[in-house]
Formats: C-alpha cells, sequence, structure tokens
C-alpha cells in the first residue's frame, strides 16, 4: 500500500505530460562514518517523477531498490541486506511529498534552495519529513540534489551491540538525478 502512490504517480497519463519529468537512473549513495570504520553503498536505480501539471504544486516521489546498494565489501553488502536493512521484507525506500513554495522557484535560474515535505519510508517506517535540497532548470530537464541524514533508531534498524561502535547511528545519504519529460 505505501508504494501505490508512487506506482500511480508514476503511471498518470495526462495531456499535460511535458508537466511530468522523471527519470529511471538517479543516484542514491549513503555513508557511516565511525571511529573504527566509515561504510559506503551506491546505487543509480533510484526512480522518480516530478508533477508540474498543477502551476502552483510541485509534487515529487522517488524509490529505491534496497537490494541494488552494492558495498566496497561483499560481507558489508550481506549484513546490510540480511541483518540491518531486511531487504527481502522492505525491498524499497521510499518518499513522497510536495516541493514547498513551488510557484515562487520554478521561474529562478541556476541552482535554487527547495525543501520537499513528505513521507519518508525506509525499513517499513514511514515519517514525516522535511528534506532541504536544490533543483535546477536546464534547456529540457530538471535536475535534484539533496543531502540528508537518516536515523537508524527513527526506522527501527537495529545494529547489534557488538558490532554497535562500527556502524553510525546518523546514516548520511546523498541524492542526484535529472528529470526528463515523460
Amino acid at each position: 500500500m505505501k508504494n501505490t502512490t508512487l506506482l500511480i504517480l508514476l503511471s498518470i497519463s495526462m495531456a499535460a505530460n511535458a508537466q511530468q519529468h522523471i527519470t529511471r537512473e538517479g543516484q542514491v549513495s549513503f555513508f557511516s562514518s565511525t571511529p573504527l570504520e566509515d561504510i559506503e553503498a551506491e546505487t543509480m536505480q533510484m526512480s522518480a517523477i516530478l508533477d508540474l501539471t498543477e502551476a502552483a504544486t510541485a509534487r515529487f516521489a522517488f524509490q529505491v531498490p534496497v537490494l541494488t546498494f552494492h558495498f566496497e565489501k561483499a560481507l558489508m553488502e550481506e549484513h546490510f541486506n540480511e541483518s540491518y536493512l531486511e531487504s527481502e521484507k522492505f525491498p524499497r525506500s521510499t518518499f513522497e511529498g510536495r516541493i514547498e513554495n513551488w510557484d515562487q522557484i520554478s521561474s529562478q535560474s541556476g541552482w535554487v534552495d527547495v525543501v520537499a515535505s513528505g513521507s519518508f519510508s525506509l525499513h517499513g517506517v514511514s515519517q514525516a519529513r522535511a528534506i532541504s535540497g536544490q533543483v535546477k532548470r536546464t534547456s529540457n530537464s530538471w535536475e535534484i540534489r539533496s543531502s540528508f541524514d537518516v536515523l537508524t533508531e527513527d526506522h527501527d534498524i537495529k545494529i547489534p551491540k557488538m558490532v554497535r561502535k562500527q556502524i553510525a547511528e546518523k546514516i548520511s545519504v546523498t541524492v542526484n538525478a535529472e528529470l526528463s519529460p515523460r
């Protein structure tokens, strides 16, 4: 049910398709840093839609298949998927919301600071979030970028005591994508 809205947004067929911008190749990475170890992972399989069919509103949604994150060490990837994120049980991370004050932003040039307010879901736990980022209009697309933190406790991600000093409780997430007209 949680992914239903994203799927609906991705499958909407309207006469104003040029007002919808999508990607299936967005980049998402995360970084966990502790004195004992740094952990990094990345995926290029984020799907996203920016729906501008209402002039004053920008709806934005994305989903990331959790199993597509790749790590430097295979064992880290295995632990991430099996023990921490339980990727078989919770296969996607999603965000669905609106970019605030879009009517004041859409006409500006260059990178513009934005806030997307909505629901962020990870590990089966959804939370209301206001995520800061930037957007930039290019000749035929919209570029987006954002960096934000995710607290493991906010999404019921259990870190075993024996590795607690190796995995940060606050994970830094970075999102970059170019959304082209649908």
